[in-house]
């Protein structure tokens, strides 16, 4: 398996596309994702998985651009 760099906005574009597509917001999908509604087809794993990157890749964005910010 081949190691893929995505930028933050790229998950964003991301998961909008699915929000779109599916017309429903993201935090309302893994509320029914979680609940077991919305099945396990691949598309429904690929917007859990972009969300979880999301998710995990949030709190390292917002430190590395405090650290970054000028004084």
């Amino acid at each position: 398996m081949k190691t893929q760099l995505v930028q933050f906005g790229d998950l964003c574009g991301r998961l909008r596309r699915f929000e779109e597509k599916y017309g429903f917001s993201t935090i309302e999908f893994y509320r029914r994702f979680e609940r077991g509604e919305l099945g396990d087809d691949p598309d429904m794993m690929q917007w859990a998985g972009t969300y979880h990157l999301y998710l995990t890749s949030l709190p390292v964005r917002q430190f590395t651009q405090h650290e970054l910010a000028p004084a």
